[in-house]
């Protein structure tokens, strides 16, 4: 027959007995499911060893081992779990737009192309603008038959450093080869355009010799080559 075993202490708390050997703690205080037979659960106090109870009401809460909550398969619910990286483990700010896509300067220009030249080629010069005031003072600029849009990066006519002209289609100058005449309009620019100080509003203004036109913070002057005068189909034709 096997030999019993067993070591008897006296719990500090309750001052019940118990063995220790079949349970590391008391199990008055700390009952355990095969305990649960022995303990009345409607009991508002542990019972003594005199049979009467402690002053202090009885508490089933079991405090949570603290090496269990760690171990492997454990959930420790204080630990928030980390976030999983987006867009290739690089992660991703959905704050930050994404940047619009450069517009290549060769692909803005838009050439006009007179079927009456050799190999279509675009047509020759019909005009100049001269800038006679602002950051490009000095500069010409070559007008076109058709549409020539004026911009800041992009364009027909490129005026560079004037921070208040738009990027691209401030205003355009164009040329009508049928009526051998030039007319300005404004497009996108944010500030107003005008021609010899009168402004250019809800359409286009045609534009006559030596008129000086204001876009931004320039000064243009407009000088034509084409006209009644003149006309590139007439040397053409001669």
């Amino acid at each position: 027959m096997a030999e019993l075993r067993q070591k008897i202490i006296q719990c500090p708390t309750c001052n019940q007995y118990f063995d220790s050997m079949s349970s590391p703690r008391c199990p008055y205080c700390y009952p355990t499911p095969d305990f649960k037979e022995t303990m009345d659960p409607f009991a508002d106090s542990v019972p003594n060893a005199s049979g009467g109870s402690t002053a202090e009401p009885f508490d089933t809460t079991i405090a949570p081992d603290p090496v269990r909550a760690h171990a492997p398969g454990g959930f420790d619910p204080t630990i928030a779990p980390a976030p999983v990286a987006s867009n290739g483990g690089r992660g991703f700010d959905p704050t930050i737009a994404p940047g619009p896509v450069p517009v290549s300067p060769e692909m803005s220009v838009t050439q006009y192309v007179d079927t009456d030249n050799n190999a279509g080629a675009p047509t020759p010069v019909v005009g100049w603008l001269v800038a006679i005031s602002g950051a490009a003072k000095g500069a010409d600029y070559r007008i076109h038959t058709g549409y020539n849009d004026i911009g800041r990066k992009y364009g027909d006519i490129i005026i560079r450093d004037d921070k208040t002209i738009s990027a691209e289609k401030d205003a355009n100058v164009t040329y009508v080869e049928q009526t051998r005449k030039f007319y300005i309009a404004h497009v996108q620019g944010k500030n107003v355009l005008s021609v010899n100080d009168v402004p250019v509003i809800g359409g286009s203004t045609e534009l006559k010799p030596y008129d000086i036109i204001n876009i931004g913070s320039t000064k243009l002057l407009f000088i034509p080559l084409c006209g009644e005068r003149f006309s590139w189909k007439d040397v053409a034709n001669g």
